[in-house]
């Protein structure tokens, strides 16, 4: 089998790549990255131990992976500016040429050599207005989702595909729904066979914590280092 992880250098990507070759030893591994994001790079040492083959590339550029040899089984879809305040602070062309062209360029490259799709969405394609709306119930540890709410797909197991999606949800966020919206009519027009994953916050080993992607982790790390939270210097 041979898999190609695009944005593989990033977090979920390296995981992912380190985790296939565990399981499937035999498999041939590729990833393919831009190295943008500030310490993608400390993963090349990991993956030539592991015998995953690392490819400087970027999804923007279509030529960067047509060079890439032969056909994959299938191809992750992993690169991306993860940031929700991506183009808030200037201009959102990055954000929309790599999100939105990059994953169209990868679309393309897997119908191309017809490998499956997956394509590694967010939970930040629903609206920022429902999402508000949500009613909730302040425990002695945590929130918890209401019982009784007014808005569809949402419920005490928490967020469903039927949550709305047509009202504004970030420059981040419209782009990664643009993206399974093209996805759908390849899958409709060519047959191609592909999977969507929404996912939420997610947080491990080997994450760098900032303040605009892998919140979670800058929490644990200013609690366990004692120092304030970026949000308190702020403040001060």
């Amino acid at each position: 089998m041979r898999i190609l992880i695009t944005g593989g250098a990033g977090f979920v990507g390296s995981n992912l790549a380190l985790s296939f070759k565990k399981e499937a030893p035999s498999a041939t591994v590729v990833v393919l990255d831009s190295l943008r994001r500030r310490g993608s790079e400390l993963n090349i040492a990991p993956f030539r131990r592991h015998g995953i083959q690392f490819v400087h590339g970027d999804t923007r550029s279509y030529s960067d992976l047509e060079d890439l040899p032969g056909n994959f089984e299938a191809l992750i879809e992993a690169s991306a500016e993860p940031s929700v305040l991506a183009g808030m602070d200037g201009s959102p062309r990055y954000a929309i040429q790599t999100n939105l062209s990059g994953a169209l360029n990868c679309l393309e490259f897997a119908r191309r050599r017809s490998a499956a799709f997956v394509f590694l969405s967010t939970s930040r394609v629903y609206s920022i207005a429902p999402l508000k709306d949500i009613r909730l119930l302040e425990t002695p540890t945590r929130f918890e989702i209401g019982e009784t709410q007014d808005c569809r797909g949402v419920s005490v197991r928490g967020i469903s595909e039927d949550f709305p999606t047509h009202l504004h949800r970030s420059l981040y966020g419209a782009t990664k729904l643009a993206s399974e919206l093209i996805i759908q009519e390849y899958v409709q027009a060519y047959g191609l066979k592909a999977v969507i994953n929404r996912c939420g916050t997610i947080a491990g080993p080997g994450q760098f914590g900032k303040v605009d992607q892998g919140v979670f982790t800058l929490w644990v790390a200013c609690h366990f280092f004692k120092r304030p939270h970026p949000s308190q210097l702020k403040g001060a």
